[in-house]
């Protein structure tokens, strides 16, 4: 079996171009995956801002001064009432739904008898 000297110089080509191929691709993997953490610590930091804007807005209002003013000098107006909550309170009305118990072979002879007329969600 004789090997020409171009079909080895061909293969060698190829073989280096393919590894070359597969270093760029594990390089660019590893700058996304960079790239990802690097824009999750931007995002975290961009809702740390925003949270110390809104509480800086808050503490510019006229409200605040006053609410400051008012706990520094111990001055309350007339009639005014002081309400400290220390629990969260129990809701008046219970937000579970009551759910009636579904009769299911009565649903089933109807859709036997008179076919489905509309969908049930």
């Amino acid at each position: 079996m004789k090997v020409n000297i171009v079909s080895v110089v061909v293969i060698f080509c190829c073989l280096v171009i393919s590894v070359n191929a597969l270093r760029s691709i594990s390089e660019s993997y590893g700058v996304g995956l960079i790239y990802d953490t690097r824009k999750v610590q931007l995002q975290q930091q961009y809702i740390e801002l925003i949270k110390k804007k809104n509480e800086l807005d808050y503490i510019n209002t006229p409200f605040f001064a006053e609410k400051q003013l008012r706990e520094s000098l111990n001055y309350y107006k007339a009639g005014e009432k002081l309400v400290v909550f220390t629990q969260k309170p129990a809701p008046l009305v219970s937000t579970e739904e009551t759910i009636a118990p579904i009769d299911v072979k009565k649903i089933w002879l109807d859709v036997l008898l008179y076919g489905v007329s509309s969908p049930r969600l």
